[in-house]
């Protein structure tokens, strides 16, 4: 009955209200209105009852009618950066910051700018609006940030909670300090956006300066999502399975605790980071997905990055691939609806590497031909943020699928070149590169590749066996191990990790290129085996082609050409059609 009462009193529009009274009456119906527009999740119709309600405010009203007049704006802000009306957002943040009274009131509008120029490309001026802000609220990080500053600040914070229980944190009061309630937004903006121009040094300081917040100010809605990127710290950078799971599962406790829905939809998405290593993987991006939907629901601008991650997931779990182009052309639709020029950048090479496994395009044009009309972003813009080690990882990957090692040496190079990695993610692509190079190229100086394969193999077989030092209480890995385990006992270590598939392949290539065949052999059967057990039609389809590699590069062709055959049957059952039909000359004399 609002919302038709007052569409019906706008029909008339603002000139029909002649008394100043009656039409702050009428800004105010308006207003809420455009609240429970908002609670309904339409975001087109709460804009509309927010502009309605400014209309109907007279001259001088930021100075008679401050805190309606706040309101107004900044819900009409937050509707039009959803509704991807960035020109009006513009003007709204603007006349917030001319006219708010205090540092507090704009608070709202500087997030939004943040958002708006993180969308736009323009992710170092994001990064220099937080910091600034995040100074002079008093919560400036360090203008160096050290590995000693991180220990300090982590001891100090595991001291802290040493003696909390989950039942204690629960039961701590909300959060009242406006300065702190914004540094907390900072800070979780913060770490969204530092990776994309590779800053990521100052990331594990981010979750520990929101958790020495919250238990000195008390519980924010945001609080959840330091305790679970704090839980993500422990578990994919420092190893710390039990106590950084215990934290990610907190944080969603507190979640519930802390009835925000504006919010439940990032605690979710860092949430899945850990469970992705430690839960089975299949079932973990199903969350993401269920971020995605909590986040519309709720207005949350990070709804289009759960969507990414989501469409992401499923193609290198190997869902199969014309379910993931659709879902992908959706997300695409909607980031170009939303003008948000970063997701597009970061999708669009993996998009085109679908479309080439499935033979709907040619070699995939240059990531460059992103629209960029005159509404959207300057051309440096546009380079800063095409410059993501996830595009260079995805050349590389898309390379190595396709057999092309002087591409794929381009796009290492690149890949390297940007900076440390940011965690210990087992990102199989890269020492599978490496020790293929090795293989396919004898010379000298490609030891090097192999010795850099081998080392980021260690690296990803010691996050498995950290993973193995507690029980997952996942039976559905038990057999498996038990049967490996009389004849390689690293291996059953690395088993314990949800990409077991993974950790055997990257050995059995390790082991092909020190002239070890017959270990090489039991270990592109044992990836074979285990992708087989977790339905990972992707992984079983490369574990059959590497291994028919293996055999036709060692003199065994006869034997090559089954595994060759079952790499055939699976890359079509995945929907690889193209990639399939590059296999066919490896098939002759069946």
């Amino acid at each position: 009955m609002l919302l038709t009462a007052v569409g019906q009193i706008n029909h008339g529009g603002s000139q029909v209200v002649i008394d100043d009274e009656q039409a702050i009456v009428v800004a105010n119906l308006n207003l809420d209105a455009g609240m429970k527009a908002m609670i309904m999740s339409d975001f087109f119709l709460a804009h509309s009852f927010f502009n309605h309600g400014m209309s109907y405010l007279r001259r001088g009203h930021w100075t008679e009618h401050y805190d309606l007049s706040l309101q107004l704006f900044n819900l009409a802000a937050k509707c039009a950066l959803l509704n991807a009306d960035h020109e009006s957002l513009q003007a709204l943040i603007d006349q917030i910051m001319q006219n708010a009274k205090c540092f507090e009131d704009k608070t709202q509008a500087i997030s939004n700018r943040v958002t708006l120029l993180t969308w736009s490309g323009n992710v170092l001026g994001a990064i220099e609006l937080v910091n600034s802000t995040l100074s002079s609220l008093g919560e400036g990080l360090p203008a160096k940030i050290t590995s000693s500053v991180i220990k300090q600040n982590l001891d100090n914070t595991k001291a802290q909670l040493a003696s909390l229980s989950d039942d204690t944190l629960l039961s701590y009061p909300a959060m009242v300090n406006p300065s702190k309630i914004l540094a907390l937004e900072l800070f979780t903006n913060h770490f969204q956006i530092l990776p994309l121009v590779h800053q990521t040094a100052v990331m594990p300081l981010i979750p520990l300066k929101i958790i020495q917040i919250s238990l000195a100010y008390g519980m924010s809605p945001r609080s959840p999502i330091g305790f679970a990127q704090y839980g993500n710290f422990l578990v994919l950078v420092r190893d710390e399975f039990e106590e950084g799971y215990r934290y990610v599962k907190f944080a969603l406790s507190l979640m519930k605790k802390i009835p925000s829905r504006a919010y439940a939809g990032s605690v979710m998405f860092h949430a899945n980071y850990t469970k992705v290593h430690v839960e089975p993987m299949q079932s973990v991006i199903e969350c993401y997905l269920d971020a995605y939907f909590a986040s519309m629901k709720s207005g949350n601008p990070y709804a289009i990055g759960c969507s990414y991650v989501y469409n992401t997931f499923c193609f290198w779990s190997g869902k199969e691939l014309k379910a993931v182009v659709s879902s992908m052309k959706e997300t695409l639709m909607e980031s170009k609806y939303q003008k948000n020029l970063l997701v597009r950048a970061l999708m669009l090479p993996t998009f085109r590497m679908v479309l080439r496994l499935m033979g709907l395009s040619s070699a995939p044009q240059q990531d460059h031909d992103i629209n960029t009309s005159a509404e959207a972003r300057n051309e440096d813009d546009i380079k800063q943020v095409l410059h993501l080690r996830a595009v260079f990882f995805v050349r590389l990957s898309e390379a190595l699928i396709f057999r092309e090692l002087d591409e794929a040496r381009d796009a290492a190079k690149e890949y390297f070149s940007i900076g440390e990695v940011g965690c210990k993610f087992a990102v199989t692509t890269i020492p599978l590169f490496f020790m293929r190079l090795e293989i396919n190229d004898k010379k000298k100086e490609s030891m090097k590749w192999l010795a850099r394969g081998v080392a980021c193999k260690d690296e990803i077989e010691k996050l498995a066996a950290s993973a193995s030092k507690w029980n997952f209480q996942n039976s559905e890995y038990n057999s498996l191990h038990d049967h490996y385990l009389s004849w390689n006992s690293t291996s059953y270590l690395a088993l314990s990790f949800c990409t077991s598939t993974e950790v055997y392949l990257l050995q059995a290539e390790e082991q092909f290129c020190r002239m070890n065949f017959e270990e090489a052999e039991k270990l592109y059967d044992a990836a074979i085996l285990t992708s087989k057990t977790h339905k990972f039609l992707n992984e079983e389809a490369l574990a059959n082609e590497l291994a028919g590699h293996f055999y036709l590069e060692t003199g065994r062709r006869e034997r090559s050409v089954h595994y060759f055959s079952q790499a055939f049957e699976k890359y079509n059952e995945w929907g690889a059609a193209a990639k399939a039909n590059m296999l066919t000359k490896y098939l002759d004399g069946r």
